[in-house]
């Protein structure tokens, strides 16, 4: 018995947010490739999809790991800016914000479709630092 740690295989786009196969074209495969390749790119590309294409779901449905969030001031905010449009809409804690339909969250005051893809690109970042601690 060898006394190194196990190594965790780094997961693929898709093991992670299996959704994502399902509204992405067959000729945009890049999401077969492992988490750690290209991160930025690929959360906005999520966040994209779920504004443009999943607008009636809601983001616990797409983002499970948000659920375990119990502060969402607690997460790592580019900017201030979206901590206080979740605020304004009544998301205090992952759970609040996993029952957001993301079409509502377009409706909130001064929100636009940039706006809720940051705030899905920085719940995307979670779901993946999640993954990565199973």
């Amino acid at each position: 018995m060898s006394d190194a740690p196990a190594v965790t295989p780094t997961p693929t786009w898709g093991e992670v947010f299996p959704w994502f196969r399902e509204v992405m074209a067959e000729d945009d495969a890049w999401y077969v490739g492992k988490v750690d390749n290209k991160t930025d790119v690929g959360v906005a590309r999520l966040a994209d999809a779920a504004v443009t294409r999943l607008k009636p779901l809601p983001v616990g449905r797409l983002y499970p790991a948000v659920r375990r969030v119990e502060r969402l001031d607690e997460l790592t905010w580019p900017k201030h800016r979206l901590l206080n449009a979740l605020h304004r809409g009544g998301c205090f804690t992952g759970d609040d914000l996993s029952y957001m339909v993301i079409a509502e969250m377009l409706s909130w005051e001064s929100v636009g479709p940039i706006i809720v893809k940051q705030i899905l690109e920085v719940v995307a970042l979670e779901e993946i630092r999640a993954s990565s601690a199973r």
